[in-house]
């Protein structure tokens, strides 16, 4: 099976698989070169949907073979898959590298030998350097596996090609999700400048040269992956807990709203500059009321499932406390404007079509994923809701079908059409009947063959751009603030009384930290905090936490707007408000 058939196929579903996200936003492909040899140094929080974005994203389309654990070539159908894309299997711990005079393993020599084979016919290499994927607060460790491999290339070339040919580059790369399991929130991936190798390697290559002998080329790796972790720390989100990361996407929600109007290419620079602010040493008093309020409200509409998006949306006020009446109004405006609008009408048929696909996403997330390792969360939901959409299709195509080989409209026949359109649908039916009349002989078969995927593929075409046409166009959002404001009435309509109070209410104030990933080797025992081994609170009533919710709300944007008025942060904010920037200046105000 050819190289670039397999995986072209396996992009193409990457592709389809993607359209969990709304936006994928890239930046710097400028800094990939279109030939010779490259290795590619991703992050990896997000499974298998980290090497689906590279696959689509990467410049000129250049096909990547990815390092992949030797286990998944244990099967022998994903096994022949893998090798067939190009991948190539990596032993556990490929990433140590031999001290002078220690001979490499066997799986260690098959490793670099096939990555040097590939890179001497000038293609690029991706390499996962953190060895696991996992989520936490920003990166915590970086391996020295791609440093290696690039290093030891540079030798083996000087060796076997006399060091001639195109030199070989490290591009990091970062991916950034701004909700990486929450469907339809988005993808910004940053393709950063290239790391020259052969700077590191000319004083091994020297020293080499000189002595006859090869020297321990630990400390040149080192410096190597240190580059790399740097290159890769510019280009994601990094902050040193989950309390500051929690506390800044509470802080960045309030200030704009909804993340999802963040402008792509600022959304990385825009939180990582809050980290900065949060986490300065010179920070202003008014720092810690404004961290423990904003953790407060973070964690409250987490339990109780409502985003700030959608609060935000059917209560923009913050300081509004809504009588019974006034939810009750709330909750009808939203219901009305929602199932009565001309446009729900129009996306209705596209839902019920894809309430298969959203029943098996949530019900694969819940059966097979780790709720505490969120990277597994979107990849079940994208694969099974994928397939379960393909199921429906088929459905679709599958009633077609029997219609035109049975020259019975059926349904299709009662759909009212404006009478422009009949000559062109006449026109399309008696095509579609051709594939279906040709006997039952080879070329008769061939034929209905040929048809039946043609509309498998217009009806996948026409109904998953129906749908996502209309999810984009602020369908899903509505429905998203409809069953918030129906949370906001029950909460308001239950007496004070079943509210969660005191120390009852405590531990839905405090966000839930998963516990340590047992494959990440931390360099800050610290960062495993107690709270860590703590399991969440136990699920209630979103009702019970309502009113809560609220105060939470007006404290916390009350908490940040003071301690952005004494960090001096006030007038950059409203300066570029009032400008109508896209983005808010979160820098100092000169």
């Amino acid at each position: 099976m050819e190289l670039k058939v397999v995986y072209r196929g396996l992009r193409q579903v990457s592709d389809w698989a993607l359209g969990f996200y709304s936006e994928i936003y890239v930046d710097g492909q400028e800094n990939v070169p279109g030939d010779g040899p490259v290795i590619i140094t991703p992050c990896h929080h997000n499974e298998l949907l980290d090497i689906a974005t590279l696959s689509i994203t990467i410049p000129y389309g250049r096909p990547v073979c990815f390092w992949a654990k030797s286990t998944m070539f244990k099967n022998p159908l994903t096994g022949a898959i893998l090798l067939s894309s190009g991948s190539i299997p990596v032993a556990r711990n490929p990433n140590s590298t031999p001290a002078p005079g220690e001979e490499p393993s066997a799986l260690h020599e098959a490793l670099f030998r096939d990555t040097f084979r590939a890179l001497d016919r000038e293609e690029v290499i991706g390499v996962f350097p953190e060895g696991t994927s996992y989520t936490e607060p920003g990166i915590v460790q970086v391996k020295d596996g791609a440093s290696r491999a690039a290093l030891e290339y540079v030798r083996w070339a000087k060796e076997t090609r006399g060091g001639q040919g195109k030199k070989v580059q490290i591009v990091p790369v970062g991916i950034v999700y701004t909700d990486k399991s929450q469907y339809q929130s988005r993808v910004c991936v940053r393709w950063g400048k290239p790391i020259d190798v052969e700077a590191f390697a000319e004083e091994l290559l020297a020293a080499d040269s000189e002595s006859g002998l090869e020297l321990d080329s630990r400390s040149v790796i080192k410096a190597l992956t240190a580059e790399i972790e740097k290159r890769m720390l510019d280009l994601t989100i990094n902050a040193p807990d989950w309390d500051t990361l929690h506390t800044i996407e509470a802080a960045r929600d309030i200030l704009w709203d909804d993340k999802e109007h963040i402008d792509g290419s600022h959304f990385v620079w825009i939180s990582q500059n809050l980290i900065s602010l949060f986490t300065d040493p010179q920070a202003a008093p008014s720092v810690t009321k404004a961290r423990q309020s904003l953790l407060k409200y973070h964690s409250l509409l987490n339990y109780s499932g409502i985003s700030h998006a959608s609060l935000w949306g059917i209560l923009p006020d913050p300081a509004v406390r809504p009588s019974r009446i006034h939810a009750l109004g709330i909750f009808a405006r939203h219901a009305l404007t929602t199932v009565l609008h001309p446009r729900f009408a129009l996306f209705l048929p596209a839902l019920v079509l894809h309430v298969p696909a959203y029943a098996c996403g949530l019900l694969a997330d819940r059966l097979f994923s780790n709720r505490d390792w969120e990277e597994t969360r979107a990849q079940f939901k994208a694969i099974f809701g994928g397939i379960a959409a393909s199921v429906a299709y088929a459905g679709v195509t599958t009633a077609i079908v029997r219609q035109l080989v049975h020259d019975t409209p059926g349904i299709l026949g009662k759909v009212k059409t404006p009478s422009f359109a009949t000559p062109a649908l006449k026109a399309l039916w008696v095509a579609g009947r051709w594939f279906f009349v040709g006997g039952n002989g080879l070329s008769g078969r061939a034929r209905a063959a040929a048809g039946v995927f043609g509309i498998f593929y217009a009806t996948s075409f026409v109904i998953s751009r129906w749908h996502n046409y209309w999810v984009g166009s602020n369908a899903l959002r509505r429905l998203k603030r409809l069953f918030a404001s129906w949370k906001v009435f029950v909460g308001i309509l239950s007496p004070h009384s079943g509210d969660l109070q005191g120390d009852a209410l405590a531990p839905y104030t405090v966000p839930y930290i998963p516990p340590p990933n047992p494959y990440i080797k931390r360099r800050n025992a610290e960062n495993a905090t107690e709270r860590a081994l703590l399991p969440p609170a136990p699920s209630v009533p979103s009702r019970k936490l309502i009113r809560p919710l609220m105060e939470a709300r007006s404290e916390a944007t009350r908490a940040l707007w003071s301690f952005l008025v004494d960090s001096k942060f006030l007038r950059g904010l409203v300066t570029a408000k009032m400008r109508g920037e896209a983005w808010m200046q979160v820098a100092p105000a000169t």
